[in-house]
């Protein structure tokens, strides 16, 4: 509480209206009393789940940040993408395509997943025999980045 006193100034300084005379602080053992007393009435009724949500976190200030504040710096860039193929063992002229953020790792990939829920094409292109295979929900995005207009 040292501030306080600052605190109500420059926020009177901004023309902001708080009611300083009757406030709350989260430090007070009876608001944290009162926000005990309401979460245990909420548990009781069944209305509090456990569950997991994604918050944006900043690894400079080690702390959760609002949404307004993951939001206030946002721009659009371009990362750096590749598509890259990896031959099937059986076949050096059949290659699954895929398509990765992380080229930087590509010198020590072994192995490619695949998703046994996921829906893959065998697509022949037809001027060089190469046999390509690509998740269908991928297709025209795969298709047009290479700009092979041809899709028979």
């Amino acid at each position: 509480m040292r501030y306080s006193n600052e605190w109500e100034t420059i926020i009177k300084r901004f023309g902001r209206w708080i009611d300083f005379k009757n406030d709350y602080k989260t430090m007070d053992l009876s608001f944290m009393n009162s926000v005990w007393s309401i979460f245990k009435t909420i548990y009781d009724k069944g209305l509090v789940y456990r569950g997991s949500k994604v918050m944006p976190y900043s690894v400079k200030c080690f702390t959760v940040l609002s949404n307004f504040e993951a939001g206030e710096n946002y721009k659009d860039v371009n990362d750096p993408s590749i598509y890259i193929t990896f031959p099937t063992l059986n076949d050096p002229n059949t290659v699954f395509i895929a398509w990765t953020t992380t080229p930087w790792t590509l010198p020590s990939n072994l192995a490619i997943a695949v998703n046994p829920k996921m829906v893959y094409l065998k697509v022949k292109h037809l001027e060089t025999g190469k046999i390509y295979i690509l998740a269908e929900s991928r297709m025209l995005e795969v298709f047009k980045h290479l700009g092979w207009n041809n899709t028979k």
